[in-house]
């Protein structure tokens, strides 16, 4: 199994890392002059494409101040904002702001509450938020498309920016992205087909990336290049299958495609067996009931995740966090285990006769406060979490 490495990145001056690196690299490069004055998106209050957005928007402002030689009144007139739309915060996190929303806190974000009712009527729908601002939200939310492509002539430029960054903003990252695992299977591959496999929130890293390994495939056919067999395969962690093929056929129309042509989705082996690769678990409270779970609940403390965990950080040395790539690791080792491996090799299964390639997308800032959750459910000693 190869791991793409992903959680290694860090971009300059907002020095956000992982897949959030990748997805916001256009945004990140853009010239403080071109930045929009405020930037807007919606979600989870512990999100990680929250706290990179709010990084990137300090640092315009930060890198501003230090290089301008304007006035101090048109620097502060030019600050820029980052707005921020979550339902109502809970008790313990009003009372005790912490992770990614303290940090995005601390960082200047605007955050705006909202009822549970109003937030869904705004950002709800089969295949999540929409990729354009809701019409019946106030401004600032005027929206503008594309790679980042802001009007700074207007009074005021804003940019909408969707739920994990899905939209074509994205674009940019997953393009490098692509060309690299190219240019390493081309080196590397010995010609054997390959799956590329990525934990799926929206999906979008997962749909883009897929678009551009096709064309860029396409290309080296076209050019009679050694070809390559490489294909997507997204685990989804947010919701099941049928969420995920709504959000990237969604996406896929927005960024020019016909909403058909999507990577494959790994599906949780229904009839789960016990594993024969279990970590110990000396310190956890024995679980007997092994019953097929199917996909995780997002968020939920699972004792299955926090061995998936516990295994790949003690005998592989890998951290990954608890809300992707844990959860993705868990059903992905599913089709390892010795007593699937007929329905490994059936074709149920994307990644059956593939080597692997597992896209490692970083959030490890989030692992205190996700072990939080489950120190509260029981599940860890509480001396554990630094």
């Amino acid at each position: 199994v190869y791991i793409k490495r992903d959680d290694l990145l860090r971009l300059s001056k907002s020095n956000i890392s992982g897949n959030k690196a990748r997805k916001f690299l256009s945004l990140n490069e853009l010239a403080a002059e071109k930045f929009p004055d405020v930037l807007v998106s919606y979600g989870g209050p512990q999100s990680n494409a929250m706290l990179a957005l709010a990084a990137i928007v300090h640092s315009k402002n930060v890198n501003e101040d230090i290089d301008s030689a304007s006035s101090n009144a048109q620097r502060i007139a030019r600050k820029r904002r980052f707005v921020y739309y979550a339902k109502k915060l809970p008790r313990y996190l009003r009372q005790q702001p912490n992770g990614n929303f303290l940090r995005a806190k601390s960082l200047g974000m605007e955050l705006v509450e909202l009822s549970p009712w109003r937030y869904d009527e705004l950002f709800g729908g089969e295949s999540g938020g929409s990729t354009t601002p809701p019409m019946q939200l106030e401004p600032p939310t005027s929206a503008v498309g594309g790679e980042a492509e802001v009007d700074n002539d207007s009074p005021l430029s804003c940019l909408w920016v969707p739920q994990g960054g899905a939209s074509g903003v994205a674009s940019r990252g997953a393009r490098l992205q692509a060309q690299e695992i190219v240019e390493f299977w081309h080196r590397n591959g010995k010609g054997l087909p390959l799956a590329v496999c990525l934990p799926g929130g929206t999906c979008t890293t997962a749909l883009l990336l897929h678009r551009d390994l096709k064309e860029i495939l396409n290309r080296r056919r076209q050019n009679h290049e050694q070809p390559l067999d490489i294909q997507v395969v997204v685990i989804p962690c947010v919701g099941g299958d049928e969420y995920a093929q709504r959000q990237m056929s969604s996406l896929d129309v927005v960024v020019g495609g016909d909403g058909k042509d999507l990577p494959a989705i790994l599906k949780p082996i229904q009839s789960q067996p016990e594993r024969n690769y279990r970590q110990k678990t000396e310190n956890l409270p024995k679980q007997t009931d092994r019953k097929p779970k199917g996909y995780f609940r997002f968020g939920n403390p699972d004792i299955d995740i926090l061995e998936t965990y516990n295994e790949l950080k003690e005998e592989y040395g890998i951290l990954f966090d608890l809300l992707y790539g844990a959860p993705a690791w868990t059903i992905l080792l599913q089709h390892w285990s010795d007593k699937t491996a007929q329905h490994r090799h059936n074709n149920e299964s994307p990644i059956a006769g593939r080597q692997i390639m597992y896209v490692h997308s970083g959030g490890l800032e989030g692992i205190s406060s996700q072990l939080t959750r489950y120190k509260h459910k029981g599940l860890v000693d509480p001396k554990s979490i630094q």
